[in-house]
């Protein structure tokens, strides 16, 4: 069952990566005189864009951690910062 698995993904990962090869090489070429890819050219550029824009690093990415502190803390601030104008703005003014 687990090798059914394994083979199905190995065969999408394929797939995907012919299916992209396919539209760069129909479209790249004849708009931006771009040079054709084959396959493996193909895989090292999805290779190297889950690299460039996911990072390396195994696990959760960005969920936790310093970043999710700082979210918070931004939240805080920047709500407690528009109650406050919006307290300012709703109390009534006398002209007079």
């Amino acid at each position: 069952m687990f090798i059914g698995f394994g083979i199905l993904g190995v065969g999408f990962v394929f797939l995907l990566v012919y299916v992209t090869m396919s539209l760069w090489n129909s479209l790249i070429p004849a708009l931006f005189h771009g040079p054709l890819l084959t396959f493996w050219q193909t895989a090292g550029l999805f290779i190297l864009s889950k690299i460039l824009l996911t990072g390396v690093a195994p696990g959760n990415h960005g969920h936790g951690g310093p970043r999710r502190e700082w979210h918070r803390r931004y939240n805080e601030k920047y709500h407690s910062r528009c109650h406050g104008r919006m307290e300012e703005t709703a109390a009534p003014q006398n002209a007079e």
